[in-house]
């Protein structure tokens, strides 16, 4: 009986690491998640909220956010329309943290002849719609995306003990984000703007508006000339709202439903969120993008 025994024991050491590798192999990958995920895991990016930033490197794909921050995606419509941006050139550019442009001057004191935009810094989470939260980080007890977007928020029962009964939702301004340069005036927002190249949620969220983020195209910004300013500035050769492109000329871009449970799936499958609900680093996910039927992500 005894000898029975370390038999099913040895059996058991040797056979069960081979039916573990089976097990693991038998899951999907994130990519394969992605390449598989069902069409209303998908959704279009609509053309009148996107521009398009054509730089030397390549065109940026940029997604508006009206409904994080109304104002300051209405005043970079405006002025792209107007050909504003157009020939402008990325005047302060620093590695690891964001580059500057939007500024006609070119050293960072000009702007237009329009009005400053008052910052639009938070929201109250009851203002905005499609907020999926996937768990709570180091900084945020709610982190998580508004299509594709990624935002921070406080938790929903502080409503309750608020005089305003308001709880605060504000973007990350993760590595693609968007956001609006001002002075130190918070209400000084007028042209300029900085894409986010590296993760500053610490320095900026609650004090800068973000106004979209890059949905294609990133890998364009990493040409980008650093300096303060650079030495050769990287211009912005034109910059288009894509509802003014005729629809043979625009790229077929769409967004993973970040409140998909396909989205899920990709994220616990990559590591990303663990079985306790802890995001270990929100601006290191890619949220997965297909371009002319591609993925891209």
């Amino acid at each position: 009986m005894r000898i029975w025994n370390h038999l099913i024991v040895a059996l058991t050491i040797s056979v069960s690491p081979a039916f573990a590798d089976e097990d693991a192999a038998a899951e999907p990958t994130p990519q394969e998640i992605a390449e598989n995920a069902p069409a209303d895991a998908w959704r279009p990016v609509d053309p009148e909220n996107t521009i398009y930033m054509d730089l030397p490197a390549g065109t940026v794909v940029i997604e508006l956010r009206p409904d994080i921050a109304p104002a300051h995606a209405q005043r970079i419509r405006e002025l792209t329309r107007e050909g504003f941006y157009d020939g402008l050139r990325f005047h302060r550019v620093i590695e690891g943290f964001m580059a500057q442009g939007g500024d006609p001057v070119g050293d960072g004191t000009g702007g237009s002849d329009k009005p400053n935009v008052p910052g639009e810094f938070v929201r109250d989470s009851s203002e905005v719609e499609g907020f999926r939260v996937i768990g709570r980080d180091r900084i945020a007890p709610r982190v998580g995306y508004i299509d594709g977007m990624p935002v921070g928020a406080q938790p929903e029962s502080l409503r309750s003990f608020t005089t305003a009964s308001r709880v605060e939702l504000w973007p990350l301004h993760c590595p693609g984000v968007m956001s609006m340069a001002r002075a130190s005036d918070p209400n000084s927002a007028n042209s300029q703007f900085f894409l986010m190249i590296g993760d500053s949620r610490l320095n900026l969220d609650k004090r800068y508006t973000a106004w979209g983020w890059i949905v294609d195209g990133f890998e364009a910004t990493r040409r980008i000339s650093r300096g303060e300013p650079p030495t050769r500035p990287t211009p912005i050769m034109r910059v288009r709202v894509a509802a003014d492109i005729p629809e043979s000329e625009r790229r077929d871009v769409q967004v993973m439903r970040t409140d998909s449970e396909t989205f899920m799936r990709y994220l616990k499958r990559r590591g990303d969120v663990d079985d306790t609900g802890y995001v270990k680093e929100i601006c290191d996910i890619k949220v997965p993008t297909r371009i002319d039927g591609k993925l891209k992500r």
